[in-house]
């Protein structure tokens, strides 16, 4: 296997050498791997390297499994994708739309917030105000609606280090454009690069949950998770429908702009539609497809402000209200032979 890999790296190499002296290889291969980091390449090794270490395990070890991380900010790659996009429509592969493309008036803005200096350009907050509002924090821990589960903490304090966020902000306005041929308006969207490979990345039933570190203002907004399918209009959906991240009219962090949300959303629970509309015959989503991207769309019919921030995206395996991380894994390995559980 060692030798197989090493003659698969000698056409990367022999193209990396031709480079030097060719200007269009050169570009090609900024494309293939931007120097900033971040990319359609490093992405695809990444889950795939993860996903290859986890191949060859049995029912029990899949059940138990720790998270595997779609986006995470925290990281050079991901920040470096999320970067490119800040401000535009699909650089660094983030993808940004609303209902101009039907003659509306909703628009959307999507910024990335790497550290507290650039929250508190963002804001216009001065840097001494900043620190100064920094305060303690608790953990809570509360139910949403329907089958997510929302657990959250409090105000950060200060020595806590700054989680960069991706930020989606906007406005909705219902109003139907004077030219548009449609009959309803008002929406807005943001969607994730495509995951690279054979029509996505196969989870292989290692999964149950995908779980969004993330604040929201409270508005009812989609997530939508397109896998590979023979209808190319198929989605399957999930609602965020939680109380507001950080209430209006609330104290918040001025540093770091308040508390992160866990949102765990079930697979099982994602609702199967096509062209927007529900599909009368559902097939479950077990955690056996493939993933070609994800997003999350606001089309609650209400005009006015939105904003939310997506720090992380994982798939992860929720059981018996844990996400099982290193920690909950060993536990339920340990209560094994005592508790098989056959009840999941």
């Amino acid at each position: 296997p060692v030798f197989i890999r090493s003659l698969l790296c000698i056409p990367f190499f022999a193209v990396a050498g031709a480079a030097r002296d060719a200007p269009l290889l050169r570009m090609v291969l900024s494309r293939i791997f931007p120097p900033g980091g971040g990319g359609a390449a490093r992405r695809w090794f990444r889950l795939k390297k993860d996903l290859y270490r986890r191949s060859g395990l049995g029912a029990f070890d899949r059940l138990v499994e720790p998270p595997l991380s779609l986006f995470d900010f925290t990281q050079h790659d991901d920040a470096a994708d999320a970067a490119a996009a800040s401000g535009c429509l699909s650089g660094g592969g983030w993808r940004l739309s609303d209902d101009e493309v039907i003659g509306g008036y909703s628009r959307g803005n999507m910024w990335f917030i790497q550290n507290e200096g650039d929250y508190g350009r963002h804001m216009g907050f001065d840097f001494a105000d900043q620190m100064a509002n920094s305060e303690g924090a608790s953990d809570a821990v509360q139910k949403g609606r329907g089958n997510m589960t929302t657990i959250g903490d409090t105000i950060p304090p200060a020595d806590l280090p700054f989680t960069p966020f991706l930020r989606w902000e906007g406005t909705i306005d219902t109003t139907v454009g004077i030219k548009s041929r449609a009959f309803r308006s008002g929406f807005a969207a943001i969607r994730c690069p495509e995951f690279p490979g054979w029509n996505g990345l196969s989870l292989k039933n290692h999964f149950n949950a995908l779980e969004i570190l993330c604040r929201t203002d409270g508005r009812a907004y989609t997530v939508n998770l397109k896998v590979s399918s023979f209808f190319p209009d198929e989605l399957y959906q999930g609602t965020i429908s939680v109380e507001p991240t950080c209430p209006p009219g609330s104290d918040f962090c001025k540093r770091t702009g308040g508390n992160f949300a866990t949102l765990i959303m079930p697979l099982e629970g994602f609702i199967l539609t096509r062209n927007g509309r529900e599909v009368e015959v559902q097939r479950r989503l077990d955690g056996a497809f493939t993933l070609e991207h994800l997003g999350i769309t606001l089309m609650d019919g209400k005009d006015g402000a939105f904003q939310f921030d997506i720090a992380r995206i994982r798939a992860v395996n929720f059981i018996n209200g844990h996400v099982m991380d290193a920690r909950e894994q060993q536990k339920a390995v340990l209560s094994h032979l005592g508790n098989p559980l056959r009840k999941l």
